[in-house]
């Protein structure tokens, strides 16, 4: 089927006062729904639901008033959807989250384990529970779940403690995502400015703040999640979309300032036109049987990069076919993180071509994210890495050569950025690439425990660039330290499938540990299978994992020799993606 073309725009996503989108904005993304709405006319609805599950410890009980607080809090989420819809004339009726009569569907699981058993890197076994318990009420693989968690604790100074995962990932077919639960949160206390709230969670060590600005963070950090579970990016917005009291949600902390405007907040968490314009084709919000699962018919064109007046330009075209209906971009140097990813919506214009406008682009190294969407509601991302040099002069990506990450020199540069704990860890990670030392030798090494990352190895192979102590590869800065549901692990070996790694222990140690893990914020996803192995003897197989997953791994090693850890690529004849990685892999006497 191809769909009906409209005209060329590019939006300059201009805000007024108000922090509208403006009109022309809104007449791309009204164009787009056009598009949409003949392309699922005549099919049945899907009734497609979002559905909550909320897990908390063996032996432990939802916290106080959960029930009567997750409601009124999902109400105000779904409601925030549909007015970020309603900003660009979309009528909406917010996010179907599964309703049984007048309330909302939240089925009770719990765990095997005791609530302290569980920390922010157990969403993996979290999720296996609830599959399990749930006896396929909840299906992983084809619906979209938010889960929250009832895992954490108030200490004797009256410190809120949370040790719960708290990430999402997901597409148009299927999603996760992992939030935080406490006896105050609450969309209702989200103007307490009197009450405070003291807390401790994996981002931040201490915090002292009102209940009100603690509900602009959690309950932000819910409509953040679930933004990851319907498949949006990270997007910092554009600033020419954003009034100053406004901050996009899928940005460096825009999370943080859920309907701020009600406690007197500097800045409110808004949708980006970006994230509309993606949202408008989810199944989820289009309820249309028509399905998710018949990926893109055609690709694009090479990208032409030229260089005007105006700047940067950026053409493509494509074939005839299935074609998306509109596409946007994410644009930042490669030396910061993708929480700062510039977004522009673009449509496809006449005789199927699309041009990018990016203007005066300052010097300097670029990440360019090219997202084309379909009508039913799939995705396709392009990314390419080019130069801007000091004349403001584009170098087009088929005629760069990326240089491997100068590690003193990207160290050097962390030392001159403001301290944080982020920085710090970093740093750390960095300071033995600086100044390395000889690995130490399992057969003699003293002490009872002993990262296998820093260990001499008898064998490293990888499927793609090169075997890694404590990072993923040298290929860019933005994918340099192991990061895993959103946090960076200083200890890890680099494993893209196929991969080995072989270490002599003379049966010298009792158990290996890890996290077995794949890489976060993959929009190609792989998929990839660990396996360990003791003197050619099978000990170990995990599940199969693909973005963002990890799952635990202790066993016992008193009679091994030869230790072998190995990730395959579950895929047959292929290995594209699999960026597989052992995390805080260690042996213990």
């Amino acid at each position: 089927m191809k769909f009906p073309t409209i005209s060329l725009l590019f939006v300059s996503l201009a805000a007024n006062c108000f922090g509208q989108i403006s009109q022309v904005s809104k007449d791309a993304i009204t164009a787009s729904e056009k598009v949409i709405k003949a392309y699922h006319a005549g099919t049945a609805p899907s009734n497609k639901v979002v559905k909550v599950v909320y897990f908390h410890g063996y032996q432990a009980q939802p916290l106080p008033n959960w029930e009567e607080r997750l409601n009124r809090t999902l109400h105000d989420v779904s409601k925030y959807y549909q007015e970020e819809f309603s900003k660009s004339g979309i009528q909406s009726n917010g996010v179907p989250f599964e309703k049984s009569g007048d309330k909302y569907v939240i089925t009770v699981v719990e765990g095997n384990f005791r609530s302290g058993d569980y920390d922010i890197n157990a969403g993996q076994r979290i999720g296996e529970e609830i599959a399990r318990k749930t006896a396929g009420k909840v299906n992983f693989s084809t619906d979209h779940v938010l889960i929250f968690t009832g895992l954490s604790y108030k200490k004797e100074d009256s410190t809120y403690v949370f040790h719960s995962p708290y990430w999402g990932t997901g597409s148009s077919q299927k999603g996760v995502c992992f939030v935080a639960d406490c006896d105050l949160l609450d969309s209702k206390l989200l103007t307490d400015t009197a009450q405070r709230i003291k807390f401790s969670e994996q981002a931040i060590a201490f915090k002292e703040c009102s209940v009100a600005e603690f509900n602009s963070w959690y309950i932000g950090g819910i409509a953040h999640e679930m933004g990851h579970m319907f498949g949006l990016p990270h997007d910092n917005g554009n600033p020419s979309e954003l009034a100053a009291k406004e901050i996009s949600l899928m940005g460096q902390y825009g999370s943080r300032h859920f309907r701020g405007y009600l406690w007197g907040d500097r800045k409110s968490s808004v949708i980006s036109a970006a994230g509309i314009m993606q949202l408008l084709s989810h199944p989820v919000f289009t309820q249309s049987v028509t399905s998710a699962n018949n990926g893109p018919e055609s690709a694009n064109d090479t990208l032409h990069f030229e260089n005007n007046d105006k700047g940067v330009t950026i053409r493509s075209a494509f074939p005839t076919g299935t074609l998306p209906y509109a596409c946007y971009t994410l644009l930042r140097t490669v030396d910061i993180t993708e929480y700062f990813n510039k977004s522009s919506i673009h449509t496809i214009g006449p005789a199927n071509q699309l041009n990018m406008q990016f203007g005066k682009l300052p010097g300097g190294m670029y990440l360019l994210s090219v997202v084309l969407i379909y009508p039913n509601g799939a995705i396709k991302t392009d990314q390419q890495i080019f130069t801007v040099n000091s004349d403001g002069i584009a170098a087009a990506p088929q005629l760069l050569i990326t240089p491997y990450v100068n590690i003193k020199a990207f160290h050097n540069r962390l030392l001159k950025e403001e301290k944080s704990k982020e920085t710090a860890l970093k740093l750390k990670i960095l300071e033995p690439l600086v100044h390395p030392t000889s690995p130490a030798d399992p057969l003699t090494a003293p002490g009872k425990r002993l990262y296998l990352s820093d260990t001499k190895w008898e064998k490293a192979e990888v499927g793609w660039q090169e075997p890694a102590r404590n990072y993923y590869s040298r290929e860019s800065e933005r994918t340099f330290f192991l990061e895993n549901q959103g946090k960076i692990y200083e200890k890890g070996l680099f494993a893209h499938a196929p991969s080995v790694y072989s270490f002599k222990l003379g049966k010298k140690w009792r158990t290996f540990s890890a996290l077995a893990a794949f890489r976060d914020d993959l929009r190609e996803e792989g998929s990839v299978r660990f396996t360990i192995w003791g003197d050619g003897k099978l000990l170990y197989t995990s599940p199969v994992l693909t973005t963002g997953q990890q799952t635990p791994v202790k066993i016992a090693i008193a009679q091994v020799d030869i230790l072998e850890l190995k990730a395959e690529s579950t895929a047959p004849d292929n290995n594209g993606h699999c960026w597989s990685i052992w995390l805080n892999p260690v042996i213990e006497r």
